[in-house]
């Protein structure tokens, strides 16, 4: 009995010395095998970072390029918006133009009419004329308003042709002193004239049988040196002028 158990304790004891034995043989083959692969699993992982690197810098470039081309459609829209605002305001401006155009023809038409209606009165007329009269009503400094002297003799004018339908024409000439320039006296000078014509027109004298023009500083009649002489040649001069025809009805 006691050599048997000997034996089965040799017996067990081999048996784990060739365990053990083969344990250790399988680790060592499992490293010398891992070794011989991590070249390949280094170069993998290499690998791999460098594709997450290639695709970083990819994405970021798409998104840049992204960014780029969504400012770029931004700014175009911005000028598309512009473009059709500055057209819809020409278009705007084109038809105010078209407006002011045809109102200015509308005006010139409407002058052309009334000249030749005018003409046409005073053609039918086919009168000769001669100065009968002449008076000259004088303004304020820069005024173009009617003083009551004024008045009085324009009333004269009127009372004298109130009986009289035909056989006369009325000039009226409008004037200033040598003060301002140009432009502004020639101006002065025809409103002067047109309240002349105004207040004959409204004591029942036709118009059409007063011509009015304004003259400036023209003729003057005084020496515009002194106050008293400027205040002479700021004046209206209202010619009569009655016809020659002695068959011409004059009531």
């Amino acid at each position: 009995m006691v050599r048997g158990s000997r034996t089965f304790s040799v017996l067990c004891v081999a048996l784990l010395a060739g365990v053990v034995l083969s344990g250790c043989a399988t680790k060592k083959y499992v490293r010398e095998q891992v070794q011989t692969v991590q070249p390949q699993i280094q170069e993998a992982q290499n690998a791999a970072k460098e594709n997450a690197e290639r695709i970083d810098s990819v994405d970021k470039r798409a998104q840049q390029g992204i960014s780029t081309a969504q400012s770029a459609a931004q700014a175009a829209d911005q000028k598309a918006v512009q473009a059709q605002q500055d057209a819809q305001t020409a278009h705007s401006a084109a038809q105010l133009a078209d407006r002011k155009a045809e109102t200015a023809n509308e005006s010139v038409q409407q002058a052309g009419n009334r000249i030749n209606t005018l003409d046409t009165k005073i053609n039918s007329i086919n009168d000769n004329y001669a100065q009968s009269d002449m008076l000259a009503v004088v303004f304020p400094l820069n005024s173009a308003m009617l003083t009551e002297q004024a008045r009085s003799t324009l009333d004269r004018i009127a009372g004298d042709l109130s009986g009289q339908r035909s056989g006369y024409m009325i000039e009226v000439q409008g004037y200033t002193d040598n003060t301002g320039t140009e432009q502004y006296n020639i101006g002065l000078s025809q409103r002067r004239a047109e309240s002349v014509e105004r207040y004959l027109v409204s004591k029942n004298v036709p118009l059409y049988r007063v011509s009015i023009v304004g003259l400036g500083k023209d003729n003057p009649i005084a020496d515009n040196k002194t106050s008293q002489g400027r205040a002479q040649n700021r004046r209206v001069e209202v010619r009569v002028l009655k016809s020659t025809n002695n068959n011409r009805q004059t009531n």
